[in-house]
């Protein structure tokens, strides 16, 4: 296919633009948080099926949106919250944040509710802006710091989740200001979502090209999406389309070749406790003792960097 490329080239692209101080957006989705345990959306419509076949059996078409819309707003948060708080973070994860924290990438988008990206970012000592598009009223560009994530159709914790079609048709001009203004400047890299009945991809589509180019990875060995093909793959956009991986499989490879993996708590255990120890306020024992509990610590971290590390 003539708009196919490698994972070679997403690594030349980035590269190369982070030597001209250009920067990288991640578009991402439930594919990213797969091997975390959170479902896709056709498993959730499998769940629907299962757990509620009246409701199921109720709606016209048996996608995501239209069987989420039988559920009533609180079955629906109870449904997803059944499949985000006890996932551990995978791997996908943990790379974007290196990603992050290594220069390549400024901005995360997700279509995603869970918090898996934001406990990797934390788990490498990241804290970027978060910002959820459901519950701004204002985007005000010039205030976004160098690191920030979008969550685009809500969090699990926040106030509003986007589900249905009609939640979807009121949204659209929400999220419509973010997505323009990363576009500025930036290359796109989309992983693990569909695009399939979604405002975001509709705003991508209408971008006549990306002039720093846009990569989309598929799943594993899987064609582009018609909708791909028809609306990105095409002359003079600049859109390239990555198969042969999953999410976690993608990200991982992509850092061992700009050679920011592992991470350090992997790597260096004990340098990256003694950076998480540098960071906090002395603790003494007692109120009259000049002994300090992180002190202590330190030293028992130094020893192991020196036994284990050095």
């Amino acid at each position: 296919m003539i708009f196919e490329r490698e994972i070679d080239d997403v690594v030349e692209s980035l590269r190369n633009a982070k030597i001209h101080g250009r920067k990288t957006a991640l578009l991402i989705g439930t594919g990213c948080s797969a091997q975390a345990g959170v479902p896709t959306a056709a498993k959730v419509v499998d769940m629907i099926k299962e757990t509620r076949p009246l409701d199921y059996e109720r709606a016209p078409k048996k996608t995501y949106s239209k069987c989420m819309s039988q559920l009533a707003p609180g079955e629906r948060r109870d449904l997803i919250a059944n499949f985000t708080d006890e996932t551990k973070v995978n791997w996908a994860h943990i790379v974007i944040a290196q990603l992050m924290k290594s220069g390549y990438v400024d901005r995360i988008l997700t279509t995603n509710f869970d918090s898996l990206v934001i406990r990797a970012c934390a788990l490498l000592g990241e804290f970027p802006a978060v910002y959820d598009l459901t519950t701004s009223a204002n985007f005000k560009p010039d205030f976004i710091p160098d690191k920030a994530v979008f969550y685009l159709h809500g969090q699990r914790t926040g106030f509003e989740l986007i589900n249905t079609e009609k939640e979807f048709e009121e949204h659209v001009k929400r999220i419509e200001p973010a997505i323009m203004d990363t576009a500025r400047g930036r290359m796109w890299i989309v992983v693990g979502y569909s695009g399939r009945n979604d405002p975001v991809f509709d705003h991508l589509a209408k971008f006549q090209r990306f002039d720093y180019r846009l990569y989309w990875v598929g799943y594993k060995d899987s064609e582009p999406p018609k909708h791909v093909q028809e609306k990105l793959l095409q002359e003079g956009k600049y859109a390239f389309y990555i198969r042969g991986y999953d999410a976690d499989s993608f990200f991982v490879k992509l850092a061992q070749k700009l050679d920011c993996f592992p991470p350090d708590f992997v790597s260096q255990p004990f340098s990256y406790l003694q950076n998480l120890l540098s960071n906090l306020t002395p603790c003494p024992l007692s109120e009259n003792s000049k002994e300090d509990v992180v002190e202590l610590t330190k030293e028992k971290v130094k020893k192991a960097i020196e036994l284990f590390e050095e």
